[in-house]
């Protein structure tokens, strides 16, 4: 057997060479004039200082910003590669329109938006506007002006088929506000943390944790590493010994698919020895006592039995938790894409609320709202409001709207299901649904079934492929803009602003001007940041940028005077008291619906599991009870989880040559899973689940938990079959669009989803060594 390769350090440098293109470009020629421009990165919502170096029309390297004063010269290998990303040769340069033989062809983006417009009109005066849905994917939200034009031409053309992938992956956050409410004085930050709860995520690999604090967003190996140097205590919980759980004091490995359950023993231990915030609970909460009778037989002994961790482990993690003065639980997909996902996440903020982990009235506040302002903080409650409960409900599945959105998952029936109002026409922005949605083989069905579909990408995607047009946006650096929409990630109060660094390519649009240019063909009304625009008449970048800041307590000008950014200083204000009126207002711990789901979660505890159950032959697999959901544990003895790369965000940069450590998706699982098997390190592996089957390259991996297998989401092309070295792994062929699917945002089960595994057939392709 060989042996596994050994991780490098995720927040180090890149030991891997670069591209030979991008080396080509990290070396000028002689004569080139190079000029070092000061910007800000736009992958993700860490937003790190770079600085771009430039031969004046293209982008040879990348740098972090030393000078940069939250990132602190900290960037990440995508970031530094984004020379590729906007130079590459896939990189489309112009808008592409497909043809009567189903070809795409060259089109001008002013042609392919006129075309457009008419057939939209065409389609909304037939069948209503109904029948246009918008789907809105992780790039559309850095770029500071998409979100804010896309929605208000949606909102001006009166359609409410509005998806993102938001519903795929972490809606369970804004259902938990909209049922239990919100404490308006806001939570404790890590900076100031004696302890704190990371569960379903990795920030040192996904650049994401800090329960919306942004500690762990910017710069998070340094941040955390001086948050333990302090003495702040990390509970890590995971099946796999991530990079994060590295670091843990205490680290938490369960069996997939009972994060609610273990969430829920938590709570039993803090409820049933007294360890809670009684001041605290008594001025902000209803439904204590209703909370601490429903998870009363989450006994540390069942939990740990079902969960199959240590009990003594799990006792430990609840009164270290629950001892600290100050610290919060934070979650990641690893949760909010599982079983019982909804529960999972509102058992875990009861654990913040019932702990009293928020500001008080005369504490400071953070005021991280720079540009784009923030309303004054209060210990007062605002209310659940259930918006979904009212108005409009969507003909599949009479599902309500959760902030203004239909869940991603009913998006293929919406379109493939017959009724007056199915969706005909579908806009996507930014995102590559054929890869994000569950049930690849059904959304394809949908997807090409569409009168219209229209694709803004950079490149011609899996989903761009399909497209009738699709249409080529600038990219990062060759755009103006500003940290406004991301001021919320940020640790502390921080604004920067950036102008375009190079010049884009001729036949590339600015993404906003798409829908600008929408809105005006289509003479709908067009109200972008609480302003009516005339659309007779193109706004400028600049201009809107000004606007989307116009109420910032720091005006735009003055940022722009600080071209490494603009710590805001702290506006000096504390917690106020509550109002009046919202005196009476508490955060409702159990609610009727939430009683139903965590009695439903809480199942497991009352079934017998033998101690040291064991799946696929191995220690610590799924094991009797740990089919959530009730699959055959003999047909499907393993777990698939959801996994992050730190070289991609979803399906971005995963065609970048040299970036990912490899050109496909592996499988990663256990030695003693694999020797179990019979199968050794870079094999081709077939994987099948209760909903399809997957061929992907199976690698050792001692982090993980035994009878685990993961993998990561957003990769793998259209074709089925063949060597997964060249056709990818997309594992949402493994995935169900209804499978699990939770209440009110009808989230599927993604991750925990029970598989097995096996020899695929020989070819000549199993017998070479994967590259390193």
């Amino acid at each position: 057997m060989t042996t596994s390769r050994p991780a490098h350090d995720p927040t180090g440098p890149d030991p891997r060479p670069p591209s030979p293109d991008a080396a080509r470009r990290a070396r000028p020629a002689e004569g080139d004039t190079v000029t070092r421009r000061t910007s800000y990165c736009r992958l993700c919502p860490a937003s790190c200082g770079v600085e771009v170096e430039t031969d004046g029309t293209r982008v040879l390297r990348v740098l972090g910003d030393r000078q940069h004063p939250i990132s602190r010269g900290f960037t990440c290998p995508k970031g530094r590669r984004a020379a590729d990303l906007l130079h590459g040769p896939d990189r489309l340069t112009s808008s592409r329109r497909r043809t009567a033989a189903g070809e795409h062809e060259p089109v001008d983006a002013d042609t392919a938006m006129a075309e457009v417009a008419t057939r939209l009109t065409g389609i909304v005066e037939e069948h209503g506007p109904d029948a246009v849905g918008l789907f809105i994917g992780t790039q559309h939200n850095f770029a500071t002006l998409t979100p804010f034009m896309a929605r208000a031409w949606f909102r001006g053309l009166g359609s409410r088929k509005l998806f993102s992938t938001m519903t795929l992956d972490q809606s369970a956050k804004w259902l938990v506000k909209s049922r239990m409410g919100v404490y308006a004085g806001g939570p404790q930050s890590l900076d100031e943390a004696d302890v704190w709860l990371l569960a379903g995520t990795n920030p040192l690999v996904s650049v994401n944790g800090g329960d919306g604090d942004g500690a762990l967003v910017t710069n998070p190996s340094a941040n955390l590493k001086a948050a333990r140097d302090r003495g702040m205590r990390l509970i890590v919980v995971d099946p796999r010994r991530t990079e994060t759980a590295a670091r843990a004091d205490l680290h938490l490995r369960p069996r997939p698919g009972h994060d609610a359950l273990l969430f829920a023993g938590l709570l039993q231990v803090i409820l049933g020895e007294g360890l809670h915030d009684r001041d605290f609970c008594d001025r902000h909460v209803e439904g204590l006592d209703d909370l601490r009778a429903a998870v009363a037989e989450a006994t540390p002994d069942r939990v740990a039995r079902v969960c199959d961790v240590p009990v003594e482990e799990l006792v430990r993690a609840a009164r270290m938790f629950a001892a600290a003065e100050r610290g919060m639980v934070s979650t990641g997909t690893g949760v909010c894409m599982g079983p019982h996902s909804n529960i999972a996440e509102h058992l875990a903020a009861c654990l913040n609320v019932v702990c009293g982990r928020y500001l008080r009235e005369g504490e400071p506040v953070p005021g991280r709202g720079v540009l784009m302002g923030e309303g004054p903080a209060r210990a007062e409650v605002v209310p659940a409001d259930r918006e979904w409960e009212r108005g409009f409900r969507s003909r599949v599945g009479g599902h309500g709207l959760l902030r203004g959105e239909l869940p991603a998952a009913l998006l293929p029936d919406e379109i493939l299901r017959p009724g007056p109002d199915r969706i005909r026409a579908l806009v996507v922005s930014g995102g590559n649904p054929l890869l994000a949605l569950p049930d690849q083989g059904t959304a394809r069905r949908a997807l090409e079934s569409l009168d219209l579909l229209v694709s803004i990408d950079t490149r011609m995607s899996q989903t761009a492929r399909l497209a009738d047009y699709v249409i080529a946006p600038t990219m990062l650096y060759e755009r103006a803009d500003h940290t406004g929409l991301m001021e919320t990630f940020f640790p502390r109060p921080f604004a920067q602003y950036t102008p375009a660094v190079v010049a884009p390519p001729r036949g590339v649009v600015e993404d906003w001007r798409v829908f600008f240019r929408l809105a005006a063909e289509t003479g709908g009304p067009l109200r972008f940041a609480g302003r009516d625009l005339d659309t007779s008449r193109p706004p400028s970048s600049e201009e809107l940028l000004d606007l989307v800041a116009s109420r910032g307590r720091v005006p735009l000008d003055e940022v722009r005077t600080h071209p490494h950014g603009l710590l805001a200083g702290h506006p000096g204000t504390t917690v106020g008291p509550a109002r009046e009126e919202r005196a009476g207002h508490r955060l409702t711990l159990l609610p009727a619906d939430v009683a139903a789901e965590l009695a439903a979660a809480l199942a497991p505890v009352a079934a017998t599991v033998p101690v040291g159950a064991r799946s696929a032959g191995a220690e610590g697999g799924a094991g009797e009870g740990g089919a959530a959901g009730g699959e055959d544990a003999e047909e499907f003895p393993l777990r698939l989880v959801v996994r992050r790369m730190r070289e991609v965000v979803n399906s971005l940069g995963s065609a970048v040559v040299g970036l990912p450590p490899q050109s496909y998706n592996p499988a990663h699982l256990h030695p003693q899973d694999m020797a179990h098997l019979g199968i050794t390190h870079g094999a081709a592996v077939t994987i099948r689940s209760p909903h399809g089957t997957l061929e992907a390259v199976a690698h050792e991996d001692p982090s993980m938990r035994p009878g685990v297998l993961s993998m990561t989401h957003g990769w793998g092309g259209l074709e089925t079959g063949g060597d997964p070295r060249t056709t990818g792994s997309n594992v949402n062929r493994l995935t169900s669009l209804h499978h699990g699917a939770q209440a009110v945002n009808h989230m599927p089960t993604l991750t925990a989803v029970p598989v097995s595994v096996t020899l695929a057939p020989p070819s000549p392709a199993d017998r070479e060594e994967p590259s390193p």
